[in-house]
């Protein structure tokens, strides 16, 4: 039986705008994961909550937000400790996915995806390590923003792991999402996109025809000349799912670091789901190959930003498939789950931006080089403002 929950933890809390600015009259709710003033961090986990202190100051990119104008309206739920992509928590439930109810909503940033897709808030903030952000924005028919990835901005969150950590943004409207990255985010590199890339993987098999199909609209209303549409397909040495398994061990020692010695202490007090990705976790901390997964990461960020330069996107679709059905079989939900952690790998593992963006089909996603984060945005806003990407089912 599905469990329609609320999205938040805590819906009372609310702190007003510093001052007016460019985001004047908007709400937004953020993730369990950031420090809020007087209010105890609960990263999914009543247990762990109930250990610790609230914070005595706001996480930087809170105070950011609200002296543009912006007024907090709640803090939500999150997948626990941030380590999940489905969107179910054990302790507070499953945030209801308002699009699609009787499936998941994606995590591990449920709770904010539900928010705004509910239409409570104008936009929320959440994490994104390896599809935080842009999964939930996939299942629940939202943009989703993962930026560059930056250690700035993550002052007062809580990490998972380190080498993927970014503060990401859900919103309902392109416009939004925009203006709210032009508050939180450096200025950009420019963006001159001039090619676009697409995916040749068997992932996408099924509904191909779909995605080319996108890929042309989106060309059309950027004016790329059509010998500048190419496929793509990765080197051997950077193949889908050796990136997913790179990815998932420098991740799971990351987050054994953070909260392994807690998690020994606690093995009653976890998600079935959440206590096995641990378990994966302790397993690679004596991995001899974790150096050699470092190396590659280093790699393969030199190479998607040499390829992408500022001329290029990759246009893929954000996730392998539609919101899963709370009914489905775990070991169907297993193979979309890796299948979907094999596109979500390709910008977390680069660290470069990456844009969710609502389709009828489903979702689709643009990505560009390191640090052109709202100069990307920019072309999200243009094709949610111009093209019929907008109109949903």
């Amino acid at each position: 039986m599905q469990t329609l929950n609320t999205a938040y933890v805590n819906r009372s809390l609310t702190q007003g705008p510093i001052r007016s600015g460019p985001l004047t009259g908007l709400k937004f709710a953020v993730k369990d994961v950031f420090s809020v003033k007087n209010y105890v961090t609960g990263l999914g986990n009543p247990k762990w909550q109930a250990a610790h202190l609230p914070a005595t100051r706001n996480a930087q990119v809170i105070d950011r937000l609200r002296a543009a104008g912006a007024t907090l309206v709640g803090i939500t739920i999150s997948d626990e400790f941030m380590y999940s992509i489905k969107g179910s928590n054990v302790h507070y439930g499953d945030p209801l996915n308002v699009k699609y109810p009787s499936c998941f909503s994606g995590g591990s940033s449920s709770g904010s995806a539900s928010a705004v897709a509910a239409g409570d808030v104008d936009f929320a903030l959440g994490t994104d390590t390896g599809g935080s952000i842009r999964v939930p924005a996939s299942y629940c028919g939202l943009y989703g923003f993962r930026p560059t990835h930056r250690a700035d901005l993550l002052a007062g969150v809580a990490p998972l792991a380190e080498s993927f950590d970014t503060v990401g943004i859900l919103a309902n409207r392109a416009d939004v999402l925009e203006k709210v990255g032009r508050t939180l985010y450096p200025d950009s590199d420019p963006l001159n996109v001039r090619k676009i890339y697409y995916l040749k993987t068997n992932i996408l098999a099924s509904n191909e025809d779909d995605y080319l199909q996108t890929v042309t609209q989106i060309r059309e209303h950027l004016q790329i000349p059509a010998g500048n549409v190419r496929a793509f397909s990765l080197p051997e040495k950077f193949g889908l799912e050796h990136l997913r398994k790179t990815f998932k061990n420098i991740q799971g020692y990351e987050a054994w670091q953070h909260y392994g010695k807690w998690v020994q202490h606690h093995p009653a007090d976890l998600g079935a789901d959440i206590a096995a990705h641990f378990r994966d976790a302790q397993k690679v901390q004596d991995d001899e190959n974790l150096m050699r997964n470092f190396n590659l990461r280093q790699h393969f960020i030199e190479f998607m930003n040499d390829f992408l330069s500022d001329q290029a996107l990759l246009v893929l679709p954000t996730t392998s498939s539609k919101a899963p059905k709370k009914d489905t079989d775990f070991s169907a939900v297993e193979s979309i789950r890796q299948s979907t952690q094999q596109l979500t790998s390709l910008a977390g593992m680069a660290g470069i931006p990456q844009v969710a963006i609502p389709i009828p089909t489903g979702s689709i996603s643009i990505i560009a080089k390191a640090h052109t984060d709202r100069a990307l945005l920019k072309v999200a806003a243009r094709l949610g403002g111009d093209f019929s990407l907008d109109n949903q089912e």
